[in-house]
C-alpha cells in the first residue's frame, strides 16, 4: 500500500472559527483513495442522507453559530463540498464524486476510553472516506461473511509516540556514521530553525566548500534558497535564480520541487522578467496543485502582476490564494501581501481587516519574515495604521530569534505607534518594557521623557474636573509607582489652582513634594487673621513646618499663638523680627513682644535684655502704651539678682506706672525683701502703696498679709495707734475666721498695752466658731483680764 498525505487546511476564517479540515489521498490494491477529515474544538454533528439503494447522497456537518466568513464551493478529485449559513447557523455539506462512508472518531486514538462499533450522534471528529468501487482496508467480504470491522469495544494503550528512523532509497534503516559533515549540517539546521539566516548562510558555504561531495548538500542548497528569500529578495534574486535552476536539475522529483519553483517565480519576477516568473509560478499551480506552494504561487502572480487590467484578477488571484492556503503561515503570508495591494488601492479598511484576522490567527508569523515584515510596519504606520503596526510590531519583538532588526530600534517604534494611535496605556507598557531591557542604551532618555508626558497629555486641555478625574484612574491603576506618585501631585496642584486648599491638605502624606500643602496652609492661615480667627491661624500654622509667613501676617500670628500660651511657637515667629525692622516704631513692638513671651518661657536674661531695649525706646518715642514693659523688666532682673537694675526700674514705674495694678505684685516683693532686712521703714513705704493701690483698684488679694506685714511693724516700732488703725481696716474686710481672730488679738493686746478696753476685741475673737491657736490666745488673754480687772 502507499498513501500519499497532504494536510489541506481550508482557509483561515475556519481556524478563527475553530474548525479544521484535512483532506489525505492514499492508493490501495492500486485503487486510489481519499480521506476527508473534520474536526472541531466541540462536537459538532454530522449526519449522512442516504438513497433507496443505501449509498450515501451527502453528508451535512451542523454548528449553531456564525462563522467569521464562509467560502466558495470546492472540489476535490472525490468530494464536492460547499457551505450555507441559515437563521445563524452553519451548514457543511459534502458531496461524493464516487462513493462514501462517514465515521466518527475519536479526537485521540490512544486515549484511555473504548473505541465500539456504534456511531454516537455528535462527535468532535469525523472522518469520511472517499472510493471508486471498494472501500479501503474494510472491503466488503461479502462472500467469505466477515464484517465490516470489529463489533466489540477496542483500547490503545498510552505509550511513547512511534518513531521511524530515515529511510534509505530501498525504503531500509538509514546507517551512516557521524561526520563533521553532519555535525555541520546539524548546526545548519539549528541556525535556520532560530531564523540565523546570515550565519546559517556563512556556515552553509563553508560546509560545500570541505564536503563538496556530502550527502546533504540537497538540503544545504535548499536551505540557502531559504535564507536568502528571507533576505532583501530583490538584491539576490539573480542568485536565486542560479541556484534554483540548478537544484530543479539535480533533484527534478524531490519533494520540495514545487517550493524552488515558486522561489523562481518570485525572483524573476522581482528582474522583471514577467514572462519567466509566470511561467515557473504557473507550473507551480498546474504540476503540484496539492502542494503548499500552489496558493502562494497565485499570490504571488496577484502581487508582481496587479496593476491596470490586471487589477480585477490579482484581486481574485489573492482571494482564491487566501481561501485555498494551506496552513496558517501561508494564510498569514497571503494575508500580508493582499494587505499591502489593498493599500496601494487606498483600502485601508480592508488592508486592517485581512491583518486582524492573521492577528487573531497566527500573530507569531510576523516573526518569521523579521527583515521584510518590520519594513511592513513602518510602511503601515506611514499608512496611519498605527494600532495594528503596534500590536504586530510587539509580537514580532516578542517572536523574535535572530539579530536581523534592531530590537531597541523596533520596541520604540511600537511604543510611539501605540501613543499615535492613542492606546496610551499599552504605550506606557511597552515603555516600561523598554526601560528595563535598555535600561542604558542611547533611546532610554528619550523614551523615559515621553512616558513621563504620555498618561498626563491625557489631561493637558481638559477641565480641572476632567483632569483630576484623569489623575484618580492613574492613581488606581498604577499603584505604589512614579506614575502614581506624579498623578498625585498634578491632581494637588490642580486643586490648589482652584482654590480647593483644605483638599490639597488632605493629600499631604500622599505627596513626596510638601510644596504645595505648605502653602495651602499659609494661604488658610492668611485668611484666619484676616478674619481674626486665632484658633484657626494657629491651627494651620501648627499643622505643617516651616511655613513662609507673610511679613504682615507676623505680628497678628504672634498675639494669637501668645494667647494661646503657644509661646514656644510665639518665639518662632518673631525671631529675628526686631533686629531687622528699620522702623523704630515697628522694632518697639517687636522688642515689647519678645520681652513678654521671654518672661512666659522663663529665659529671663532674654527677656531682660528685651525688656531694657523696649523701655529705652518706648521713652524716646514717648510711647507710653509701651511702659508697662518695666515690670517684665523689674521682674527679669530680680531672677537674675540684678538689684540694682530692679531698682532702677522700680523707680521708673513707681514714677510713671504707679496706678497700674501690676505695681501690686512689684510692691509685694520689695515688701517681702524688707521683711527679710527688717528694714521697717521700707515695710512702711511699699505696704502702704499696696494699700493705697488696693483702694484704687478694689483689689485686696495681697490681703491680709500686706495688712499683718505693716501692723506688725507698727507695732515693732511702738506705734500702737496707728497698728490699731490699720488693724481696725483690715477688721472691715472680707477675711477667713483665723485671718480675723489674728487681727482681733492683735488689736485687743495693743489696747491692753495702752491701758484701753481690750475684752471686747478678746471676746469677739472667742466668739468666731473656728478653733485655732489665735482663739486660744484670745482666751487666755480674757482668763487674764479676769484675773487682773
Amino acid at each position: 500500500m502507499q498513501i500519499f498525505k497532504v494536510a489541506f487546511v481550508l482557509f483561515l476564517p475556519f481556524y478563527v472559527f475553530g474548525l479544521d479540515v484535512t483532506i489525505n489521498y492514499g492508493k490501495e490494491l492500486k485503487e486510489h483513495f481519499s480521506v476527508l477529515n473534520i474536526s472541531h474544538s466541540e462536537p459538532l454533528e454530522c449526519r449522512a442522507n442516504r438513497n433507496t439503494q443505501n449509498e450515501i447522497t451527502y453528508v451535512v456537518c451542523t454548528i449553531p453559530r456564525t462563522p467569521v466568513a464562509s467560502f466558495s464551493p470546492t472540489q476535490t478529485l472525490f468530494f464536492h463540498f460547499w457551505s450555507r449559513v441559515v437563521d445563524g447557523i452553519f451548514y457543511l455539506y459534502v458531496e461524493p464524486k464516487y462513493k462514501m462512508a462517514l465515521f466518527a472518531t475519536p479526537k485521540d486514538l490512544k486515549d484511555t476510553l473504548p473505541i465500539t462499533k456504534e456511531q454516537p450522534k455528535k462527535s468532535a471528529s469525523w472522518q469520511i472516506i472517499g472510493y471508486k468501487s471498494e472501500m479501503p482496508f474494510l472491503n466488503d467480504y461479502t462472500h467469505q461473511r466477515k464484517p465490516k470491522g470489529l463489533n466489540f469495544p477496542i483500547k490503545i494503550i498510552k505509550n511513547a509516540e512511534l518513531y521511524f528512523d530515515d529511510l534509505d532509497i530501498d525504503r531500509g534503516p538509514l546507517r551512516y556514521d557521524d561526520g563533521e559533515d553532519f555535525n555541520a549540517y546539524s548546526q545548519i539546521k539549528t541556525l535556520m530553525t532560530n531564523q540565523a539566516y546570515i550565519d546559517a548562510v556563512k556556515l552553509i558555504d563553508e560546509t560545500l566548500i570541505s564536503y563538496p561531495k556530502t550527502i546533504f548538500a540537497k538540503d544545504l542548497l535548499l536551505f540557502r534558497l531559504r535564507a536568502l528569500e528571507h533576505f532583501d529578495s530583490v538584491e539576490n534574486s539573480d542568485m536565486i535564480v542560479d541556484m534554483g535552476t540548478k537544484w530543479i536539475k539535480k533533484y527534478p522529483t524531490d519533494a520540495n520541487v514545487p517550493e524552488v519553483l515558486y522561489y523562481l517565480g518570485n525572483a524573476y519576477a522581482d528582474m522583471k522578467i514577467p514572462e519567466e516568473a509566470k511561467y515557473y509560478l504557473d507550473r507551480t499551480i498546474s504540476e503540484y496543485p496539492n502542494s503548499r506552494y500552489m496558493p502562494l504561487a497565485k499570490m504571488s502572480l496577484a502581487k508582481h502582476f496587479n496593476s491596470g487590467s490586471d487589477a480585477n484578477v490579482a484581486t481574485k488571484l489573492f482571494s482564491q490564494a487566501y481561501q485555498e492556503a494551506k496552513d496558517l503561515d501561508s494564510a498569514s503570508e497571503v494575508a500580508i501581501e493582499w494587505s499591502k495591494f489593498r493599500l496601494a488601492n487606498k483600502d485601508k479598511e480592508q488592508a486592517q481587516k485581512l491583518l486582524q484576522a492573521m492577528l487573531k490567527a497566527n500573530p507569531s508569523y510576523i516573526a518569521k519574515y523579521p527583515i521584510k515584515n518590520y519594513e511592513f510596519l513602518n510602511t503601515l504606520a506611514e499608512e496611519g495604521l498605527y494600532l495594528i503596526a503596534a500590536q504586530l510590531g510587539e509580537y514580532l519583538y516578542e517572536y523574535l530569534l535572530s539579530n536581523d532588526v534592531n530590537k531597541e530600534e523596533l520596541l520604540n517604534n511600537v511604543s510611539i505607534w501605540y501613543e499615535a494611535a492613542n492606546a496610551i496605556e499599552d504605550a506606557h507598557r511597552i515603555n516600561k518594557i523598554f526601560l528595563q531591557e535598555f535600561e542604558h542604551r542611547p533611546l532610554t532618555e528619550v523614551v523615559k521623557d515621553r512616558d513621563d508626558k504620555l498618561l498626563f497629555n491625557l489631561a493637558k486641555d481638559d477641565s480641572p474636573d476632567s483632569k483630576i478625574e484623569t489623575y484618580d484612574y492613574i492613581i488606581e491603576k498604577y499603584a505604589n509607582s512614579p506614575e502614581q506618585e506624579k498623578a498625585f501631585m498634578l491632581k494637588a496642584q490642580t486643586l490648589f489652582d482652584e482654590g480647593k486648599y483644605e483638599e490639597v491638605i488632605e493629600l499631604k502624606d500622599k505627596l513626596k513634594d510638601k510644596a504645595l500643602v505648605a502653602n495651602a496652609h499659609e494661604i488658610l492661615l492668611h485668611r484666619a487673621l484676616e478674619h481674626h480667627n486665632c484658633r484657626e491661624a494657629s491651627t494651620h500654622y501648627l499643622a505643617f513646618s516651616p511655613l513662609q509667613i507673610q511679613s504682615n501676617d507676623k505680628m497678628p500670628l504672634f498675639d494669637c499663638l501668645y494667647a494661646q500660651a503657644l509661646n514656644k511657637e510665639a518665639a518662632e515667629v518673631s525671631q529675628g523680627m526686631a533686629a531687622d525692622s528699620t522702623d523704630l516704631a515697628s522694632k518697639l513692638q517687636w522688642l515689647y513682644r519678645d520681652s513678654l513671651n521671654f518672661a512666659k518661657l522663663g529665659e529671663n536674661k532674654n527677656a531682660a535684655l528685651a525688656g531694657r531695649d523696649a523701655l529705652t525706646l518706648a521713652k524716646n518715642l514717648k510711647s507710653t502704651k509701651h511702659y508697662d514693659v518695666g515690670f517684665v523688666l523689674f521682674f527679669a532682673l530680680r531672677a537674675l539678682n540684678d538689684k540694682e537694675g530692679a531698682l532702677q526700674a522700680y523707680s521708673f514705674l513707681k514714677e510713671y506706672q504707679a496706678n497700674n495694678p501690676q505695681m501690686l505684685a512689684v510692691n509685694l516683693e520689695l515688701l517681702k525683701d524688707a521683711q527679710a532686712q527688717n528694714d521697717e521703714l521700707g515695710i512702711e513705704i511699699y505696704a502702704k502703696d499696696i494699700l493705697a493701690l488696693q483702694e484704687l483698684t478694689k483689689e485686696s488679694k495681697d490681703s491680709p498679709y500686706v495688712d499683718f506685714a505693716l501692723a506688725q511693724s507698727y507695732i515693732r516700732t511702738q506705734r500702737s495707734n496707728e497698728a490699731i488703725n490699720i488693724l481696725d481696716n483690715l477688721l472691715q474686710k472680707t477675711l477667713k475666721d483665723d485671718d480675723r481672730q489674728k487681727a482681733l488679738y492683735l488689736k485687743g493686746s495693743l489696747l491692753k498695752t495702752l491701758g484701753q478696753n481690750a475684752q471686747e476685741s478678746f471676746t469677739q475673737c472667742t466668739a468666731i466658731a473656728h478653733e485655732g491657736a489665735w482663739k486660744m490666745l484670745c482666751a487666755q488673754a480674757l482668763e487674764i483680764l479676769k484675773d487682773n480687772p
